[in-house]
C-alpha cells in the first residue's frame, strides 16, 4: 500500500521527501514499524545512538597516557627483539599471540586518544 501511495504521489509531482511527509504514508509507516516491533522487539530502534556512543572519545587521563607510552615502548622493544634474535617476519608476528595482545591494547588506546 505504501508503494502504491508513493507512486500516486509521484505522478502528482511530489518529491520523495514530500511523499514521506504525506499523512497517509506516515500513518502506514508508523503502523508497519509497530508491527515489526511486536514481532521482533528492539528491531526498529535506531542504531545511531549506539554508534554515537562508540564514537565519543574520552580523553586519556595522565595515568593512562603514561601506561600507553610504556606499552608502546614495550611493543617496539618486543618487536625489535623478535626480529633480531628470532628472525621474525610479518607473518610470524601475526601468528604470535603476545604480539597480537599488545597490538590490541595499543589500538584500544589509540582509538581513545
Amino acid at each position: 500500500k505504501i508503494i502504491e501511495r508513493k507512486g500516486l504521489l509521484k505522478e502528482q509531482g511530489m518529491s520523495g521527501g514530500q511523499q514521506n511527509k504525506d499523512e497517509e504514508v506516515v500513518a502506514m509507516v508508523n503502523r508497519m514499524n509497530e508491527l515489526k516491533e511486536k514481532q521482533d522487539p528492539g528491531s526498529t530502534k535506531k542504531e545511531k545512538d549506539s554508534k554515537k556512543d562508540a564514537k565519543k572519545k574520552t580523553p586519556l587521563s595522565q595515568e593512562e597516557q603514561k601506561e600507553y607510552a610504556k606499552l608502546k615502548d614495550e611493543y617496539e622493544i618486543y618487536k625489535a627483539k623478535c626480529r633480531t634474535e628470532f628472525g621474525y617476519t610479518n607473518k610470524d608476528f601475526k601468528a604470535d599471540p603476545d604480539f597480537q595482545e599488545m597490538e590490541a591494547k595499543l589500538s584500544a588506546f589509540e582509538k581513545r586518544s
